[in-house]
């Protein structure tokens, strides 16, 4: 009888060509004569071993990733701001990714607007770039299309400088559902690092909107400290007016429930607006804080004024302060 072929281990750490070999392995045993069955045992023997050593690597590397992602989030925690929430994301990008360059940027509509860096050789590290254009069918843009983590070669022109010449990784950064900001990182990633990355981006999505939303609370008390010097003209009162005060003049709580009625029928996102809008902020300026885009913050801005019934933003601005609203 002629020998049958011999089946060849994988070699492929793809634990699906694994195991294909291992039930063809299997299944030829069923037939096969005492001394093929014999060699086609070792050669199972050695395949089990081979996926059991695989999969402890797997889970080692998936133990390892979860370390370095919980690390990299806690770094993020107590951040003031987002200018230090940026500076630190690409500094934890870069340890979670082993990289030695990242860069932020904003997005503006088309716009990519660089605004945070960082570079295991600072002294070395160029200026940021002006924004520059999302070209179509660029990494960047199939990011942003998919929300996935994207590779590409080579860098943007403005960015090369910062990223190197030798490919590049790129995720998008969602904030309140919209695509608001780009992660580049200067080198293609694996799966395990690409897979860290885009999960650390969903987390520094909900890091913005907290830090945004701190911020949006302390630009309220000023702004409502500001209403109250204005109503009592006292230039030294801290929150509510002084018991001198003029009797027109209303209350804290009057001014409290007054805000919260002019709010009520706005969205928590378009109320963020309002606030903003009453501290005298502009759309940019808006965006900048909101990490949203320009055009976004239009599209609220229209729906506010349309759901307040106001025709514009000092109009809008006029029924906050008017003390009968």
């Amino acid at each position: 009888m002629a020998d049958a072929p011999h089946p060849e281990p994988h070699t492929d750490e793809n634990t699906t060509d694994t195991d294909r070999a291992i039930t063809d392995i299997l299944s030829e045993m069923r037939t096969a004569d005492p001394d093929r069955s014999t060699e086609l045992g070792r050669l199972l023997v050695d395949l089990l071993d081979r996926r059991n050593a695989t999969d402890a690597i797997r889970s080692a590397e998936i133990g390892a990733v979860a370390t370095g992602i919980d690390r990299a989030v806690r770094a993020l925690d107590d951040a003031a701001s987002s200018a230090e929430l940026m500076q630190r994301a690409c500094e934890r990008v870069a340890e979670l990714c082993s990289v030695d360059k990242v860069v932020l940027s904003r997005l503006d509509g088309d716009r990519i607007i660089p605004v945070a860096a960082f570079s295991a050789a600072p002294d070395t590290m160029p200026a940021l770039p002006s924004e520059f254009g999302l070209p179509d069918g660029s990494p960047e843009a199939d990011a942003l299309e998919t929300n996935t983590v994207t590779v590409g070669s080579p860098a943007p022109a403005e960015l090369r400088e910062l990223l190197g010449a030798h490919g590049f990784t790129t995720t998008p950064v969602v904030v309140d559902g919209t695509p608001a900001a780009l992660v580049h990182v200067g080198a293609v990633l694996d799966g395990s690092r690409r897979h860290a990355l885009g999960v650390f981006a969903e987390v520094l999505g909900g890091h913005f909107e907290r830090v945004g939303l701190e911020s949006r609370r302390e630009r309220q008390n000023a702004l409502l400290r500001e209403s109250a010097r204005r109503w009592t003209g006292d230039p030294d009162v801290d929150a509510a007016p002084s018991r001198g005060a003029s009797d027109l003049a209303p209350s804290q709580s009057d001014r409290d429930v007054a805000q919260q009625r002019l709010l009520e029928p706005l969205t928590e996102r378009e109320a963020d607006v309002v606030r903003l809008i009453l501290t005298g902020a502009s759309n940019s300026a808006i965006a900048a804080e909101l990490v949203i885009t320009v055009d976004t913050v239009k599209s609220h801005v229209k729906r506010i004024l349309r759901k307040l019934g106001a025709t514009n933003r000092a109009e809008l601005i006029a029924k906050y302060q008017s003390p009968t609203r």
